[in-house]
């Protein structure tokens, strides 16, 4: 019976919640990691059947290049919004309100206003003590993927968060503290990443770790300040397009976009600029970051003592 018991408790397929704290939070990692080994399988199968359809054979090797693949595999990600989303839905039995799609979606564009003050305020500081140089604009931009890139970075970034945030956090505060829900949804945020992170230098990886921590945790209080998927999403999607769309610049250690509109210049790499992984290792990115993260604190901690929580 305690087996029986015990197999019950961890299974992701139910919505049992009366198990200790510990064994709640390897439940909730069980259902993130099959929802996203099953997203990840279904969308390799998905763009497979896309590829034969458009005439190439990837079984054989034969597959589309460059920026076709590229946004192929991140409009993919709609398969782990909608998994995601089918999962808090059906299985959780969460309403359409409790899933936070429904609540004031003009917050995408103040989502996006904060990622672009961000950043600014890394770029400023990376151009003046001379990690960047503007060029100028780069000579026939193309315009039409710069475009797509951007619908597919929307795609990609909203079905992160709702896996991490609306998702994975969410329901682990129904057993847990905030910041335990937060430290654990950052952790399985910021495992993707790795695999590309622990290729660069040392210190640019530790300086990456801290700040995909830090990035989490502001996207984190955001979700929870404004209670709904679309300001973390306008923040993570614009974030990610400013970087790579319009400044041509690296993401999570990704190569520098040749088809965006300007073009920069980096200097030797160093902790300004974050090196060859980008800006999101960079040390002014981490001081951006976790003064950002201060400020959210704070106006969280205001809210609850105004509501005698």
């Amino acid at each position: 019976m305690k087996a029986k018991k015990f197999i019950r408790n961890v299974s992701p397929f139910n919505n049992e919640k009366d198990m200790p704290k510990a064994l709640y939070i390897v439940k909730k990692l069980l259902a993130f990691l099959l929802l996203y080994g099953a997203s990840a399988l279904i969308g390799e199968a998905v763009i497979i059947g896309t590829t034969y359809a458009m005439g190439y054979d990837p079984l054989n090797g034969v597959m589309p290049q460059g920026n076709v693949m590229q946004l192929m595999q991140y409009f993919g990600f709609v398969v782990f919004f909608a998994l995601t989303f089918l999962y808090c839905k059906f299985i959780e039995k969460r309403s359409f309100k409790e899933i936070s799609v429904t609540k004031r979606g003009f917050d995408y564009l103040l989502g996006a206003v904060v990622a672009v003050l961000l950043i600014c305020a890394v770029m400023v500081v990376g151009c003046v003590a001379g990690s960047f140089e503007l060029v100028g604009f780069v000579n026939n931009a193309n315009i039409p993927y710069v475009i797509a890139l951007f619908f597919s970075f929307v795609v990609q970034s909203f079905a992160e968060e709702m896996m991490c945030r609306v998702f994975l956090m969410r329901s682990l505060q129904q057993k847990v503290s905030l910041p335990v829900a937060v430290l654990v949804s950052s952790t399985a945020f910021a495992l993707p990443h790795f695999s590309t992170l622990f290729e660069a230098e040392f210190k640019f990886a530790v300086f990456g770790v801290i700040n995909l921590y830090l990035v989490s945790a502001v996207f984190s209080l955001l979700y929870v300040l404004r209670d709904n998927i679309y300001i973390i999403g306008g923040l993570h999607s614009v974030w990610n397009f400013v970087l790579y769309g319009v400044l041509g610049l690296s993401v999570s250690g990704s190569e520098g976009n040749s088809g965006g509109i300007l073009n920069f210049n980096v200097a030797s790499q160093n902790l300004i600029n974050g090196g060859t992984y980008g800006i999101e290792a960079s040390v002014v990115t981490t001081i951006v970051f976790a003064i950002t993260l201060v400020v959210l604190v704070m106006r969280l901690s205001n809210r609850r003592e105004r509501n005698g929580l």
